[in-house]
């Protein structure tokens, strides 16, 4: 079924309205109603859909963000290079931290209108739909046009939501791992595991510490059971020492890698799924490889999963020509690699391939690459135009480059990542010279043209000259100053004759006639101004006072 717009029309209770006249009121929906009212009706939503709404909001103001921050290599730009991969976690919090009232309202809007497709879509009663609506309503009349607080809103509705098999927050392991590793922090990463229930402990525990450093000698073939027992039997800080001493990478504060991996292991969502990486180059993956990995992989399933012997199934496929995407997970030669939970036992998932359309997922990601690109190329041109030279230009671009489309990202940079800082100050200083001489070029500094001139003129006529030049602009700012004062003084003069007109009108007072002739003394069109006043407020219907 193709996507509704607000233009489009759906059945609600017995007559059709436009999607647009229902936006008025439902997108100040609170959370805790539409909770009730999909756990009512018994529905819940795909993470995809919610995604795809975010990006769709948030492309236009990350371009331009990046755009206002192409030069700089500074971590917010790096981030956002990520974007078309982020997580919904990760696009809630990007939503949050732009702060922009229209981009949360767009988001409501754009969230209700595919929210009322796939109601639509999965046939829910016109009767349900009119009742949602109906307390929209209500709500509103009671509470008025107040948007919820997208940060509770979008955290409150979670449970509404659900991913694929074997996802979380609406990638694979796969893309989860380097994802977040390259583009997140460790507190957002801990809030995504509070998210989904799993409460990632702040520090190793004595035991755990003790495998790792374990498991390090066993691996260099130092292990004997009396080192164990004595690692075993020592304190926190004596281990941690013996660590050090060893040169062995092993302490009880996590890292982000682990952290990672503590909430692939204990989620429920891929809790059964779940394997250790082959190798921690897994996490060193650029947005580019990322974008690759399931690229010809299907739509991820959603039925339950077949389980047969990790063995059996290498033997008998060892060169699939399209690998499932558990593949890796089932290598016997892997190595495993210290971890915070147990590991699960090993499994073969076949799956059933599903009719997920993520042509729309894919379209989107290249239209922002699209135009991130041609906002690079624009930059890049207006650089060559300045510059006035082709061999600078060339000089900045990369050799291994050449001919190769530009990706933006502001991990890659002119030069070698350690000399950034020296090309950067070298390339400003460069531009202000070329400037400054520019600039002396095309004005008369140094060439003393302006003092040959100025001695062609007679030293007395330069004095009177400015002697007049300065005079002039001395009654001008007198004049000026008159200008303001007479303006002053005639909208007083105006407002204090109309409220002398007002009292003598509704107020008859013997000594105010006396003023009241003078002023008329001076007519104006055959009248004076006060009896042209008390005419206008006898035209009105009012009545003088006696």
């Amino acid at each position: 079924m193709p996507r509704l717009t607000r233009e489009s029309n759906i059945v609600v209770g017995n007559k059709e309205i436009k999607i647009e006249d229902i936006l008025k009121t439902i997108i100040y929906l609170p959370a805790t109603q539409l909770n009730a009212f999909f756990k009512e009706i018994n529905l819940t939503i795909p993470r995809e859909l919610r995604m795809f709404v975010l990006r769709e909001v948030l492309r236009e103001k990350v371009i331009e963000t990046r755009k206002s921050r192409l030069t700089l290599a500074d971590e917010l730009n790096y981030r956002l290079s990520w974007f078309t991969e982020f997580t919904e976690t990760q696009l809630e919090n990007l939503l949050i931290f732009f702060d922009d009232p229209k981009l949360d309202k767009m988001y409501l809007e754009e969230f209700w209108t595919d929210l009322l497709s796939y109601m639509v879509e999965k046939q829910v009663n016109p009767r349900d739909i009119k009742k949602v609506v109906d307390q929209s309503i209500n709500h509103v009349k009671a509470v008025g046009l107040e948007l919820p607080n997208l940060k509770t809103f979008n955290r409150d509705i979670k449970y509404l939501f659900f991913d694929s098999f074997g996802r979380i927050d609406g990638l694979p392991p796969q893309k989860f791992r380097p994802v977040l590793y390259k583009s997140s922090t460790l507190s957002e990463i801990r809030d995504l595991g509070s998210k989904y229930d799993v409460e990632v402990p702040r520090r190793l525990k004595k035991t755990e510490l003790a495998d790792i450093i374990i498991k390090e000698l066993t691996d260099r073939n130092q292990y004997t059971p009396e080192e164990e027992v004595k690692i075993r039997g020592m304190s926190v800080l004596v281990m941690q020492r013996f660590a050090i001493d060893h040169d062995i990478k092993a302490s009880t504060e996590l890292k982000k890698e682990e952290i990672i991996e503590y909430i692939l292991a204990n989620a429920n969502e891929t809790r059964e799924s779940y394997f250790i990486p082959a190798s921690p180059e897994v996490y060193e993956k650029e947005v580019h490889e990322v974008e690759k990995v399931e690229a010809t992989t299907p739509a991820k399933p959603v039925v339950v999963p077949v389980i047969e012997e990790v063995k059996e199934e290498v033997k008998e496929e060892p060169q699939a020509p399209a690998p499932e995407p558990v593949q890796e997970e089932t290598q016997p030669e892997v190595k495993p690699e210290p971890v915070l939970t147990q590991q699960q036992p090993a499994q073969s998932v076949q799956y059933v391939s599903q009719t997920i359309d993520l042509s729309d997922l894919i379209s989107e990601i290249r239209l922002l690459r699209q135009a991130v690109e041609q906002s690079n190329e624009i930059k890049l041109q207006s650089m060559q135009v300045q510059e006035g030279s082709e061999e600078d230009f060339t000089l900045r671009k990369r050799p291994s480059d050449a001919g190769a489309p530009l990706v933006l990202n502001s991990a890659e940079f002119y030069g070698k990542p350690k000399n950034l800082k020296d090309i950067i100050k070298t390339d400003e200083a460069n531009e202000r010279e070329k400037f400054i001489e520019e600039r002396k070029v095309a004005s008369s500094i140094g060439t003393n043209i302006e003092d040959k001139e100025a001695d062609k003129v007679p030293g007395e006529l330069r004095f009177f000259g400015k002697l007049f030049k300065g005079i002039g602009k001395i009654l001008w700012k007198l004049l000026k100053i008159l200008l303001k004062i007479a303006l002053i003084v005639a909208i007083i003069g105006i407002i204090g004759v109309t409220l002398f007109a007002l009292l003598t009108f509704f107020v008859n007072i013997a000594f105010l006639q006396g003023i009241e002739d003078s002023i008329n003394s001076f007519p104006i069109l055959g009248k004076g101004i006060i009896q042209h006043i008390h005419d206008l407020l006898t035209s009105f219907g009012l009545t003088a006072a006696a």
